[in-house]
């Protein structure tokens, strides 16, 4: 019971401590501690990741907590100072964790990334030709998903800057909801991200376009912990979308499932590695 009852605690905490500064997280060996990027809300992101969490507790038998960082490159920065114990990120972020800090490649969903970029239905844009001279909101200029959509854009004849102007959002679903709110004329999201929004926002968009296809999100492992515990988190997360939690997390978030990657899927995101360093200003 005193267990149950100090689960229960941390469970009434995650809430408040994601939005704390890092305590050495990756140092503390009575609870496993996973970073994830903020994609979406705070709140949003520990509700869907919350039967992860409980799923993970029950079988490591010790307190597991989720933590996200105020912004991107916040969570970039803590990452690559080896703060978090294990991460769940972005798969370009997850490269330059693998190859400058040290982390361990375990798993990356099942389901690969593609930007969509979206109208609203009252906005009257029927094609990305419409878009010349407009605004259209994205994620984090260092999202890869913002990265694929200036791509899509100059592939159709519109060059970022130029032809159309990129105004940054704090996550997926703040650059829709700032295009409803008519601060642009479209955003880019992934379909992914509009699976966790309000069924009204969904069906109020149009899809004018998609980028290409990369791999989505990838976890890892800080260097630091001892290949055992690394080896059973792999079996664990592997293992999730067996459990009927698991089946629910899935369909919730669309990611399908947790598969092993390999390096040659983390190789092809070296070019947008590249753009990465140089935003932030690395050498």
């Amino acid at each position: 019971m005193r267990q149950a009852n100090k689960f229960g605690l941390w469970r009434n905490f995650v809430a408040i401590i994601a939005c704390w500064p890092l305590l050495a997280e990756a140092q503390n060996p009575d609870r496993i501690e996973f970073g994830i990027l903020p994609t979406l809300s705070a709140r949003t992101i520990l509700n869907t990741y919350q039967p992860l969490r409980e799923y993970l507790e029950a079988r490591l038998k010790k307190p597991v907590l989720f933590i996200t960082a105020p912004d991107y490159r916040t969570f970039i920065e803590r990452t690559q100072r080896g703060d978090y114990r294990y991460v769940i990120t972005a798969s370009h972020f997850a490269r330059l964790a693998q190859k400058e800090a040290g982390y361990r490649p375990l798993v990356r969903v099942k389901r690969e990334l593609q930007g969509l970029l979206v109208t609203d239905k009252s906005t009257g844009v029927s094609g990305i030709a419409g878009l010349r001279g407009k605004v259209i909101t994205t994620p984090d200029s260092l999202a890869i998903i913002s990265m694929l959509a200036a791509e899509q854009l100059r592939n159709n004849g519109l060059v970022p800057g130029r032809d159309v102007t990129m105004r940054a959002q704090a996550s997926f679903n703040s650059a829709v909801i700032a295009m409803r709110n008519g601060e642009s004329a479209a955003a880019i999201t992934a379909a992914t991200a509009l699976n966790q929004m309000p069924a009204d926002i969904r069906d109020s968009l149009i899809t004018l376009g998609t980028t290409k296809s990369v791999p989505h999100v990838v976890s890892l492992a800080n260097g630091r912990v001892p290949a055992e515990e690394a080896a059973t988190m792999q079996r664990l997360l592997t293992e999730f979308g067996q459990q009927p939690a698991g089946k629910e997390f899935f369909h919730a978030t669309g990611f399908i499932d947790f598969v092993r990657v390999n390096d040659e899927e983390l190789r092809m995101l070296d070019v947008y590695v590249a753009d990465l360093k140089k935003q932030l200003g690395a050498p």
